[in-house]
């Protein structure tokens, strides 16, 4: 099993635990059960394996897109894609490692 599938398959177990136990909470506790619980799952290192097969992503995507519908009641939210916090994280991670390496200074 690649990296990927096992961090869908993780996430859907965070995911499945955090709806049996906020089934009736409000908007802020859901959306602080999935930031602490579910997406560090979903982005744990992926700046190393960032997928790059189409299903993949869809499978991380729909793990987003479910809590999402479970947090805001609707298909839609605010929250960032998880394709733009992977570009976010990678840039951090070149930035660190160009800091590193002395290229920052002057």
């Amino acid at each position: 099993m690649d990296q990927a599938n096992y961090r869908v398959q993780k996430a859907w177990k965070a995911l499945h635990f955090v709806v049996r136990v906020h089934t009736k909470g409000n908007r802020s506790t859901k959306n602080l059960a999935h930031t602490s619980l579910v997406r560090p799952v979903l982005e744990y290192r992926a700046a190393c394996w960032d997928p790059c097969r189409e299903g993949q992503i869809n499978a991380l995507d729909r793990v987003q897109k479910e809590a999402a519908q479970f947090n805001n009641y609707t298909k839609e939210s605010d929250w960032e894609t998880l394709a733009e916090r992977r570009a976010i994280t990678r840039l951090c991670a070149l930035l660190k490692r160009a800091l590193g390496n002395g290229l920052g200074k002057r």
